[in-house]
């Protein structure tokens, strides 16, 4: 449903902003709250946000010829101005404010439960929302894979949205009945104050390992940004808040010392947090576990697979209980997500090939790490891995992947990933840099690799898959990573269409059976 289109008195959409200085009417009356001045109509209220890339000033004469009536921005008015200028210390805390206001803050009448963290947010959400639906919740998500709540599915263009299409989408969840919201919070977000304004229940903090150092410079900046929502946006609202923090990971450690919420710390490798893992077997079938909890074991089974899985669950299970869901819906919840969009996802391929097809987002060192050395534990034969990295974003960790394929893997094949603006063979000769550290020898690419071990590179991605499947054996699994859920590969500033998953089944298809079996 759309917010009520009833004005708002501009004064009510201020209160509680930091406000260097009104020019005009305060008690005159806004239509709606925009920051793209091409969406402005007359009436409405333009923020002018000064962003990393683009200044919002520089559309505040279109906003107006559109027909703003007022105009928030971090400038003073130009001289003769007609329209009310509100000058603000901060556009983009000002445009949080004025979301929240402007949508009669909704977070406050819904639980909003927030999941950051470097690697694991998609699937910890995921598993948290299937188990509120098993206890009988109304769940709304918002995060990487796609905003959606009941029957309704909106494409995600960002993990967290930005401040005003995050109130309006809460909003448009109250009204159709959401009672819970499991929420994907980018250190992005957190660090450009996207989520100011909304009242959290509980932050989930997964872990912290490289990655956006293009945007935040170094860890201990990503640390400070990621440690926000435990230490200012807990418990903005009458009952306490909630932080469920993972105590095996160092960042976690220190997020239990400054966070001013409950700590309900979870634990795989240790017996001082108070939610544990007793024992723990990992198959290529899936997982089951028992827990060590205050009110008794807990044990639960999951069709997903890895040690990185184990963790989500933990995870999942450990926020449910510190919500207080029944023990039956934690259990039933988590076994009824049977796979996660592009995250350890097996692609079905003829059983006759004898091998086993996983695609995964890992794109930070870490997730590369964690990814392979689940896969290692279910391999029989070789590990075949084809991955890249993106373009224009942090080149420190190219090396570090490089070096941690060629560590946990068999058979690498270095292709591109989103190269964007840089050139992808530059790309790609960092990632190399990291597969020699390892001592792994370049491949001959003029002869079947055969049970040979050793990288090559392949710069065409679809070229770099086929290579991969037309080398694996029985027994082999093959890991392309990187990409995991997109349908798109960026070039240069063309979004083109590219899914991993169909480049898999489109090879399947042209070789047929037997000609997937000939080697």
């Amino acid at each position: 449903m759309p917010v009520d289109k009833a004005p708002k008195r501009l004064s009510d959409l201020l209160t509680g902003l930091r406000v260097l200085d009104v020019t005009g009417g305060p008690e005159a009356f806004v239509r709606e709250v925009a920051y793209d001045s091409r969406r402005i109509e007359g009436g409405d209220l333009f923020v002018a946000v000064r962003g990393t890339r683009q200044d919002g000033g520089a559309f505040v004469e279109d906003a107006l010829r559109r027909g703003a009536a007022v105009i928030v921005s971090e400038d003073p008015p130009p001289p003769r101005s007609s329209a009310i200028w509100v000058q603000v210390p901060s556009s983009r805390e000002a445009l949080a404010g004025l979301a929240a206001s402007y949508y009669d803050h909704p977070s406050r009448r819904m639980r909003i439960l927030g999941i950051t963290g470097t690697n694991g947010k998609t699937t910890t959400t995921l598993l948290v929302e299937s188990i509120l639906k098993r206890a009988g919740h109304v769940v709304g998500v918002l995060g990487t894979l796609a905003y959606r709540w009941k029957d309704r599915v909106l494409k995600a263009p960002m993990t967290t949205p930005e401040s005003l299409d995050l109130q309006r989408l809460l909003h448009d969840m109250l009204q159709d009945g959401v009672t819970h919201v499991v929420m994907e919070v980018s250190s992005h977000a957190l660090a450009l104050g996207r989520v100011r304004g909304t009242a959290f229940s509980a932050g989930l903090f997964t872990n912290l390992s490289q990655d956006h150092l293009d945007f935040h410079q170094d860890m201990e900046s990503y640390y400070r940004s990621k440690s926000i929502l435990f230490r200012e946006y807990l418990g903005d609202r009458d009952e306490p808040g909630v932080a469920v923090i993972n105590r095996d990971d160092p960042y976690g450690f220190r997020l239990m010392e400054v966070t001013g919420a409950e700590v309900w710390s979870y634990s795989v490798e240790r017996r001082d947090a108070r939610v544990w893992v007793r024992s723990a077997d990992l198959s290529p079938g899936g997982i089951s576990a028992e827990l060590v909890t205050s009110d008794g074991p807990l044990r639960l089974r999951s069709p997903l697979i890895g040690r990185l899985n184990l963790y989500n669950l933990v995870g999942a299970a450990t926020l449910a209980m510190a919500l207080e869901v029944p023990r039956p819906a934690i259990v039933d919840g988590l076994a009824d997500v049977a796979r996660v969009d592009g995250r350890l996802e097996r692609v079905a391929i003829p059983e006759s090939a004898g091998f086993e097809v996983i695609v995964d987002y890992a794109h930070t060192p870490d997730a590369m790490v964690k990814a392979l050395a689940c896969l290692r534990e279910m391999t029989r034969g070789r590990l075949l891995v084809v991955f890249g990295c993106g373009g224009d974003r942090d080149r420190s960790k190219r090396p570090l992947m490089g070096e941690a394929a060629a560590r946990l893997g068999d058979l690498v094949i270095v292709t591109s990933d989103n190269p964007r603006t840089e050139a992808p063979e530059r790309i790609i000769e960092e990632i190399v840099k990291g597969v020699r550290s390892a001592r792994m020898p370049l491949l001959d690419l003029s002869r079947p690799a055969g049970s040979k071990l050793g990288y090559a590179v392949v710069e065409d991605r679809r070229e770099a898959i086929g290579k991969a499947l037309s080398w694996a054996q029985p027994g082999d699994v093959v890991f392309i990573g990187g990409k995991g859920h997109e349908t798109y590969q960026i070039v240069g500033s063309e979004v083109l269409p590219f899914d991993d998953r169909k480049v898999v089944r489109e090879y399947f298809e042209s070789q047929g059976e037997r000609g997937a079996r000939s080697r």
